[in-house]
């Protein structure tokens, strides 16, 4: 997940980072604040779309969030 803090929310958007709720089902493999656009990103792991939605809606208060369907490459 990549999110860019809406105008005036920045410290709003960092704070979420660090307290978000994270349902059950859900898999946080990295958090980082990035130097530039976007502010954030998440990389995490669902079970299924419908517990993705649900994690990622909470930033959307925040932030422009942006979502991709990223597989591992071994």
């Amino acid at each position: 997940m990549f999110a860019t803090a809406n105008p005036e929310q920045y410290s709003d958007l960092l704070l979420l980072l660090e307290r978000c709720k994270v349902p059950q089902g859900i898999t946080i493999h990295k958090k980082l604040k990035v130097f530039g656009k976007p502010d954030v990103v998440i990389v995490f792991e669902a079970k299924n779309e419908e517990l993705a939605a649900e994690f990622v809606k909470q930033f959307g208060r925040v932030s422009d969030v942006r979502t991709h369907l990223a597989i591992s490459v071994e």
